[in-house]
């Protein structure tokens, strides 16, 4: 009868690192695909709403001043951004998608002056998605006002970092990361 040698300490560390090593390399290829994945659902939900904001303009002429209005006589809910918690109940808070909608002129957004365009975004969280390269990147001119709490009708601009005023570098091969469409 033969004896059986068993494996050395060397041998089973040696299986054990590479084992380590493949099994980190998967982690991090996954988590990328996972952050392309939410960037892909919100690309979808955008292109849900404006289809729904087509159809509430033609039932309305006008855009609505927040998303809120779509619910539930055109969505049962608003959708929310994939890594947010809770429901969206408006189009203004952190979890929901960024939304404004813009009157000619001055003054507040009613049913004699009512909002003509939207801009609608999210905030991205990789900054290689082809979707950046053809969003909008759109900064209304100074003739027309945000209809959301007196916001002003450049603070979003579409151009920046997180969807807020605070710039960034354009795509593409910039920092940012707010994907922006208007009508």
């Amino acid at each position: 009868m033969k004896n059986f040698r068993g494996f050395t300490l060397v041998e089973l560390l040696a299986v054990v690192a590479i084992i380590g090593v493949l099994s980190s390399i998967v982690v991090v290829s996954l988590g990328s695909s996972k952050q392309k994945s939410r960037d892909n659902k919100r690309v979808a939900d955008i292109k849900i709403l404006q289809l729904v904001l087509s159809t509430y303009y033609s039932d309305n002429t006008a855009y609505p001043t927040s998303l809120s209005s779509l619910v539930p006589g055109y969505l049962p809910a608003l959708p929310r951004d994939p890594r947010a918690s809770g429901t969206c109940v408006s189009g203004t808070e952190a979890s929901c998608y960024k939304y404004y909608g813009y009157r000619s002129g001055s003054g507040a957004c009613n049913a004699s002056n009512p909002a003509v365009l939207y801009q609608l975004g999210a905030v991205f969280e990789d900054t290689g998605n082809e979707a950046l390269v053809d969003d909008v990147d759109y900064t209304f001119s100074p003739t027309y006002t945000a209809c959301n709490n007196g916001a002003d009708a450049n603070g979003f601009s579409g151009t920046s970092v997180n969807c807020s005023t605070t710039a960034g570098t354009a795509q593409p091969g910039g920092t940012e990361l707010c994907y922006s469409q208007k009508p």
